[in-house]
């Protein structure tokens, strides 16, 4: 949070500035899957039109072509993730065109069109369905995100709203991360690295053909880093271990049936300039599907989510949610193609209370979501053009009832030329810290300079849900040279944005800002021969934010309009010269962050992988070779971790 703190406060044993720290990374910057098994294991080996023909199904909830979906999407593939040396999920959206990512320490900030923050909480993260956002904050705790990579099928990423099917929270963006069927792992799998930062890490896998019709796999997995630096290059402790298993098992009876379940575990800790942090949890999810005809489907999810994070003296989170989601896919006629459904969410916490700084009151609460959506694609002049409308409706224990309508229309304007044009709402409904966030500065001083003791409530129980009408155009080419481009626009008008107006001793939250944003994004790959693929992308943001009568919040203003890059581009090289040697390349630029002082940046990793056997390989990762450390984000004080640069070993192996 944007608060100056005086010398005496942050020279406290348990200061306040550690757990605004901590508030700061919670609350952000106030300041129809597609069958691997018929896909080659090496994307590179598809052919342009092939890759454009590659389904997705985050737009819709329907499997569609990638170049007919009617918004801003990318789907970075399992190859993909691999051919970057990635070994985490998050480190592996760094390499997807418009989305920023950025590191400090083992904190990351994670957006798309705006509002870079830790919390990434205008953006909809999902694991085969299951959604990982946290009440507490509307956003992702990124270092408890993971699985192992090598069953990730794809992850799909939209950029602008997707709130019509996903929700609140799918504001700016959705990121869908889909892992393959049990089918489609057999055997085992082992993959493992090291290097002078990120330490160890490594996973190993079994499947198994259970029946003709039933698989299942097992996987396990460690990390452990301490990548990071401060300015003046002494290294903080930073040290970070997870430790994580889970399985899946997929059932495809004779019939009309499939069944799914699948479950996590996880145990790890991290320090960090807020204190040291302790976090296990673990997920299980069962979906079932139902084929009722050529023409109707009906679906089932539920899933259940346990997690628990502390640190000590400063913050404690437990958190048990269900939720439960009905789809059903109606064909009716020709022309219409109709999606339904309704969802239940209930989330409890305990988030303990003093001697604990920072508080929530009540430190006890479940939150229940409500919701259901309607679409309807439709098919105009012979399938060369859908349109499609919707909206979500949901009711929560904030605001009450919100209503996230869409309307969106592609068109094919040639056999390789697609556009597409949509408009939106959608909101951000508050949380737990925007209603219930308190400090408890304790007795007999307090925390000098800044409280006296007793508990000061800076949350706000009467604020409304932060909205978007959002106005988006694109444009999609290819032609029957390995050549495509993609163009989006959009133009973003957002209002009743939390803003933090004076109050004693520090502040209280309220909806008195608003902001309007423009900007665009443009990706193009090149394929001059088999053996060869360039990508590169360019993305523009400009935004303006303003106080709303009555408020008073200019430093919030100007950290958001000044918190985000204005500039982005990359470009990124995929080459396999034989059978045996492939190389990788990803050069990405990222533009100023004025508000926090961090300066623009270039960075170069570079990957070469030799296969020693047909299904062993040995790698050789350099990450941001152009400089001996850079800043990402984050306050500019001497103790901001920067990202240093690592080299790191890579072994893998798999059946054949």
């Amino acid at each position: 949070m944007s608060v100056r703190l005086p010398q005496a406060a942050r020279r406290h044993r348990t200061p306040l500035a550690s757990l605004l720290i901590l508030a700061s990374l919670l609350a952000g910057p106030a300041r129809a899957d597609t069958d691997v098994a018929a896909l080659p294991e090496d994307l590179t080996q598809l052919s342009l039109d092939e890759l454009l023909k590659i389904e997705v199904t985050s737009v819709s909830k329907r499997a569609e072509p990638l170049q007919q979906a009617a918004a801003a999407v990318y789907v970075l593939t399992g190859e993909d993730i691999h051919r970057s040396g990635a070994r985490s999920i998050v480190e592996a959206l760094r390499h997807v065109p418009g989305l920023h990512v950025a590191r400090s320490g083992q904190s990351y900030a994670v957006s798309a069109r705006g509002f870079n923050s830790t919390s990434a909480d205008k953006l909809e993260v999902l694991l085969d369905g299951r959604s990982v956002y946290t009440p507490l904050f509307s956003g992702v705790f990124w270092d408890a995100l993971d699985t192992y990579l090598p069953d990730i099928e794809r992850i799909e990423v939209i950029r602008g709203p997707g709130a019509t099917l996903w929700g609140a929270n799918a504001v700016n963006g959705v990121i869908n991360i889909i892992t393959r069927n049990a089918r489609d792992t057999p055997g085992t799998e082992v993959g493992l690295g090291g290097g002078n930062r990120d330490h160890a890490y490594g996973g190993a896998r079994q499947g198994w053909q259970l029946g003709n019709n039933a698989h299942a796999r097992l996987y396990a997995q460690y990390r452990g880093n301490d990548n990071g630096a401060r300015p003046d290059g002494s290294e903080p402790a930073n040290g970070y271990v997870l430790r994580q298993t889970g399985f899946r098992a997929d059932f495809a009876p004779a019939g009309r049936h499939r069944y799914s379940f699948s479950g996590d575990w996880y145990d790890g800790s991290s320090e960090g300039t807020s204190g040291d942090v302790d976090l296990s949890g673990g997920n299980l999810l069962a979906r079932w599907e139902m084929q009722q005809s050529e023409r109707a489907g009906l679906k089932l999810g539920v899933y259940f989510t346990d997690s628990d994070r502390r640190i000590p003296t400063t913050f404690s989170e437990q958190r048990q949610t269900v939720e439960v989601d009905l789809e059903q896919h109606l064909q009716l006629g020709t022309r219409h193609s109709l999606l339904f459904g309704l969802g239940y969410r209930s989330s409890r916490d305990d988030t303990g209370g003093p001697p604990l700084s920072l508080i929530f009151d009540p430190a006890e609460r479940r939150l229940e979501t409500y919701d259901g959506f309607i679409q309807d694609q439709i098919r105009l002049l012979d399938g060369r053009g859908t349109l499609t409308l919707g909206s979500k409706f949901e009711h929560n224990d904030f605001t009450g009832f919100e209503y996230q309508p869409s309307l969106r229309l592609g068109w094919n304007l040639h056999d390789n030329l697609f556009t597409w044009a949509a408009v939106s709402r959608a909101v951000r409904t508050p949380n737990r810290l925007d209603s219930d966030i308190a400090i408890f500065c304790p007795s007999p001083n307090g925390i000098p300079g800044v409280c006296g003791p007793g508990r000061f409530r800076l949350g706000n129980p009467e604020l409304d849900a932060e909205t978007l009408l959002a106005y988006e155009w694109g444009l999609r080419a290819w032609a029957s040279q390995p050549v495509s481009a993609e163009l989006a626009l959009f133009y973003n008008d957002y209002d009743h944005l939390r803003s933090q107006e004076p109050a004693a001793p520090l502040f209280r939250f309220d909806n008195n800002l608003q902001a309007r944003s423009v900007g665009g994004e443009l990706n193009l790959s090149w394929r001059p021969r088999e053996s060869l693929r360039l990508t590169g992308y360019y993305s523009y943001l400009q935004m303006e934010v303003q106080t709303r009568d009555g408020g008073s919040d200019t430093r919030t203003a100007n950290t958001l309009e000044n918190g985000n890059p204005r500039h982005m581009a990359g470009l990124e090289l995929a080459w396999a010269p034989s059978t045996r040697w492939s190389f990788s390349g990803f050069l990405r630029h990222i533009d100023d962050l004025p508000a926090s002082g961090v300066p623009g940046y270039t960075e170069l990793n570079l990957r070469a992988a030799w296969r020693l056997r047909p299904n062993l390989e040995l790698g050789l990762v350099g990450e941001n070779l152009l400089d001996n450390q850079h800043p990402e984000f984050g306050s500019n004080t001497a103790n901001r971790i920067e990202v240093q640069r690592q080299g790191l070993l890579q072994l893998r192996w798999w059946p054949q």
